[in-house]
């Protein structure tokens, strides 16, 4: 009882360190969330509790934009036992409490049951657990950390109890801890990195029983819900991977080169090697003192499975988040699994250490201590920077939301899916993917660039279109400016967290995606570029290297400005093509619709089975600025499978429009 009086308490002033001067800086209702996608949560619960799980709003659709699987569904329960809008951050912050008590626990037992420790170990593993102040702000953000950190320590413990049991019980007690370890992917999904050597580690102490049997009971589960998730994904959004992967993974980024993305990962690494594990540690030698504890529990034989397990899981972990392009910011957050997975290894080493007579002890003892007291000094910095960044989103996020609910908007666009939508109220339209909406594919869209996203939005009737903006403008060239009239705008002093320092909310005006696109009649086949979904219908080839999307009103035919996005092949590079399977085999002409620009020249291809079977080239003019520009092609006989091809000979090609109509057509138009 008093061990768990002195973790309840060490927790809960811990806590308070950085949730009351937070909440001191804020005025109304509004609870400290140092970060926007606290709400995001906020929101998939919200969701949850109205009886539309896994929907970031009710009526969007499914969405895999949530990052973790079962915190919206844990913050659920605080919605419905009435912990409602800002409020609900109590409940987090309680769940966050109980979460670390719970995981200071699970490493006791672990203790207990795999060292063999001397009791004053227990007592360590509390004090070690929050030592971090890098780590602590995110566990008492308001996201999911916390919950992770708890999960973690069930799936130690129950690991633990599996490589202990008897052989007659070994069976039950492998898929027990496999069930676990699948909590723990479906909480946070880079954990996956921990739950296969963990898996592996029961496997090894699996002894009598048969090594596939074993594997299936302690790694079935993971690869069950992650298969069972990309088959849900794939089903409802067309993409396998989560919204979240799509939208943030370097390797999605389409005009990156392979040494372009490899770039991008070694910062990451060296940005989060540097500032969550170094300087976050203590710096300089007293830094190696929890990394020393880990070691400590691979080298002894008790503790070396699980040891392993923990510090291969970080170290993948932390392998996985330097491939993501948002790794360097928000605090370091997505170190946190990494950290939390340090430390439980540490605590196992403290143990393994200790058990070793008296002179075991006083070394155990004193490691810890460093470990304990080295970072101590980034305390003050973290829980400054923690109320600075609660501010910085109740002063911008929240206001905003509260500019969008009172001009009583019908559904707002935004560029981040959190405190404005969720406060608010008003239905929304992630513009960058996370929230998800009706399965179109905006997060995909929002990695090409903001010309794809205004296909999508072009897609949607009209009543369904947002009505209002709320965005950063220096993110959405090409949109806020082309569709949106300001209406206010929100600056913020002393931004720390927020994505820039001005929010602007706009009346939308979408009259430019409304006039006639001048469709060609008789077409068999159309291709809109830029417009994923008709890009995805159509087997779309990107140029190796280009494929930039390009937005861009211009007028047709004397009529009012018509907005349509498109793609730059550079030189020397192609993009191609499938004619749709219900297109008629016959004589036809490619009809490509372009925009102003300095005269070139194109290869048409004509491809069917693998083979060419037709190619022409083709003089493009110089265009006039102010109107779209038309060029007709003949390409011989085409049918429904063919794929077509347009290669730039000289100069880049910009286009925009593409039909297939049977032969001949009409002279180009401009």
């Amino acid at each position: 009882m008093a061990w768990y009086v002195f973790a309840v308490a060490l927790v809960v002033v811990a806590a308070a360190a950085f949730l009351v001067p937070a909440r001191a800086r804020l005025s109304g209702a509004l609870w400290p969330a140092p970060l926007d996608d606290v709400y995001i949560h906020f929101a998939f619960a919200r969701s949850a509790a109205l009886g539309h799980p896994f929907e970031w709003m009710p009526g969007n659709g499914y969405s895999s934009g949530g990052t973790s699987l079962t915190y919206p569904i844990v913050l659920a329960v605080g919605w419905v036992a009435g912990f409602r809008g800002a409020s609900l951050g109590a409940f987090a912050a309680l769940v966050a409490v109980v979460s670390l008590v719970d995981l200071a626990r699970s490493l006791r037992g672990v203790i207990d049951r795999v060292a063999r420790a001397p009791r004053f170990v227990a007592w360590l593993a509390p004090p070690l657990l929050l030592a971090v102040p890098l780590l602590d702000w995110s566990l008492f953000s308001g996201m999911e950390t916390a919950l992770f950190a708890a999960v973690l320590g069930r799936a130690l413990g129950a690991s633990a109890r599996a490589l202990d049991a008897p052989p007659h019980a070994r069976p039950v007690a492998q898929v027990r801890a496999g069930a676990w370890l699948a909590v723990v992917v479906a909480t946070r999904p880079e954990s996956a990195a921990l739950a296969i050597p963990l898996a592996v580690a029961v496997v090894h102490g699996a002894r009598s029983l048969g090594t596939i049997a074993s594997l299936c009971r302690a790694a079935g589960p993971t690869f069950a819900l992650l298969a069972a998730q990309a088959a849900v994904n794939l089903a409802l959004t067309g993409e396998a991977s989560a919204a979240g992967a799509v939208r943030k993974l370097v390797f999605s980024n389409p005009y990156a080169s392979p040494l372009e993305m490899a770039g991008e990962i070694l910062r990451n690494f060296a940005v989060l090697r540097a500032q969550a594990f170094d300087v976050a540690l203590g710096g300089g030698l007293l830094a190696l003192a929890l990394p020393a504890l880990a070691v400590a529990a691979v080298v002894d034989a008790r503790t070396r499975r699980l040891g392993a397990a923990l510090g291969v899981g970080a170290a993948l972990c932390l392998a996985l988040v330097c491939a993501n392009s948002t790794a360097r910011f928000q605090n370091l957050r997505y170190a946190a699994p990494s950290l939390a997975m340090l430390i439980a290894a540490a605590t196992l080493g403290v143990g393994a250490v200790a058990r070793r007579g008296r002179g075991g002890a006083v070394l155990a003892a004193s490691l810890a201590a460093v470990a304990i007291v080295a970072p101590a000094s980034g305390f003050a910095r973290q829980i400054q920077h923690f109320s600075r960044a609660s501010a910085n989103v109740a002063e911008q996020q929240a206001r905003v939301a509260e500019i969008v609910r009172d001009r009583g908007a019908r559904r707002v666009l935004v560029n981040d899916a959190g405190a404005i939508p969720y406060l608010s109220g008003v239905p929304a339209i992630d513009g960058l993917g996370l929230g998800g909406y009706r399965g179109l594919p905006f997060a995909r869209a929002s990695v090409h660039g903001v010309p794809a996203v205004v296909e999508l939005l072009e897609r949607l009737p009209r009543d369904e279109r947002p009505d209002v903006l709320a965005l950063y403008p220096g993110w959405w060239g090409g949109l806020a400016d082309v569709f949106g009239h300001p209406i206010a705008s929100v600056r913020i002093a002393d931004n720390v967290i927020c994505g820039a320092d001005e929010k602007v909310v706009y009346e939308a005006d979408w009259s430019p995606l409304d006039a006639p696109l001048a469709v060609r009649p008789g077409s068999v086949d159309e291709i809109d570029l830029a417009d994923l979904v008709s890009e995805r219908d159509h087997a779309y080839e990107l140029p190796r290297r280009g494929g930039w999307v390009v937005g861009r009103s211009l007028r047709l035919g004397g009529g009012a400005p018509r907005f349509d996005a498109g793609r730059i092949v550079p030189e020397g590079a192609r993009e191609a093509f499938v004619v749709a399977r219900s297109a008629p085999r016959g004589e036809a002409t490619l009809v490509l619709r372009t925009d102003a620009g300095p005269p070139g020249a194109l290869r048409v291809g004509v491809e069917r089975g693998g083979v060419a079977v037709h190619s022409v080239d083709v003089e493009v003019p110089l265009r006039p600025d102010g109107a779209w520009f038309e060029i007709s092609v003949p390409i011989g006989e085409v049918a429904g499978g063919d794929r077509v091809s347009l290669e730039a000979r000289s100069g880049a090609w910009r286009g925009f429009h593409a039909w297939i109509v049977p032969a001949p057509a009409g002279p180009p138009r401009r």
